[in-house]
């Protein structure tokens, strides 16, 4: 997407809002999976505090791995080299605090707005839980420390696995199949359209890819968006870079009515970059 595409869409965005006088439709801006790390820089959170700030969407729906949580992982042992190399917790809540506040400095026309900027928890999240779990003594310390990160910047949050709803559609880190686990693999989107009865958005794989997918009867169908991944343009992380990716960087900008996802645009990173560093 160009610089000229965009500036026609940012004035296709504002003048529907002022045509919106019944609320009928909803824009929101969506971040995929950011996977804030101490290891992986933050510019990118200005190039997106930015981007909201030009387009000033209705709600902006961050859908989830904001923060990796590498302190914390159980798949690499604490007794290992790479173990020891993993950080601290107090070190990924200080670098995603910073992030936050870059994305926020530049978001002031939306914050002034009093818009709503939400977090649905995803799997990294999760791993703060699993690890109080496991360890009680310090059940609730850590996410006393987290919660009250998103509530310095007025960010709502939903927990992992729930789903939040705008305008009939739902919106979910990852959904979940009738035996509890994630919907995964490279059908994702169409296996989880088939199980349900409204328009998806979600991210975990990111892989962007828009389906619709039909049901029977008259014109029914569910439109289910994967938003991809908002890590820097190129990055990926060290338990894939054995395997294949194909991982999309970038924002997306959607608009509901009528219960469905109706309109969708991809802002890649490299267009963040350019347009807004």
């Amino acid at each position: 997407m160009n610089e000229s595409i965009v500036k026609k869409l940012s004035a296709l965005y504002t003048t529907s809002k002022r045509q919106n006088k019944t609320n009928d439709f909803l824009n929101v801006l969506i971040i995929p999976d950011t996977h804030d790390s101490p290891t992986i820089p933050s510019d990118r959170f200005k190039w997106i505090g930015k981007c909201i700030d030009y387009f000033l969407p209705d709600e902006v729906i961050h859908i989830g791995d904001l923060i990796t949580f590498d302190s914390l992982c159980w798949h690499i042992g604490n007794e290992t080299m790479a173990g020891k190399n993993k950080g601290t917790f107090t070190e990924d809540i200080e670098h995603c605090d910073k992030s936050l506040d870059l994305m926020f400095q530049h978001m002031k026309k939306y914050r002034l707005l009093k818009r709503n900027f939400h977090l649905c928890l995803g799997n990294h999240e999760n791993r703060l839980f699993k690890f109080e779990d496991k360890n009680p003594e310090i059940y609730k310390l850590m996410q006393k420390e987290f919660f009250n990160l998103l509530s310095r910047y007025n960010i709502s949050w939903s927990m992992y696995g729930d789903f939040i709803m705008r305008k009939g559609v739902g919106f979910t880190h990852i959904p979940f199949n009738g035996r509890g686990k994630e919907f995964s693999g490279v059908n994702a989107e169409r296996s989880s359209g088939q199980q349900c009865n409204m328009d998806l958005v979600f991210g975990h794989t990111h892989r962007f890819n828009y389906v619709t997918v039909p049901k029977i009867g008259g014109n029914d169908h569910q439109n289910i968006l994967n938003v991809g991944t908002a890590l820097p343009d190129g990055h990926v992380e060290n338990y894939a870079k054995i395997g294949m990716t194909g991982w999309c960087y970038g924002v997306a900008l959607i608009r509901l009515f009528d219960k469905h996802i109706q309109d969708v645009y991809y802002i890649s990173m490299k267009t963040l970059e350019k347009l807004f560093r």
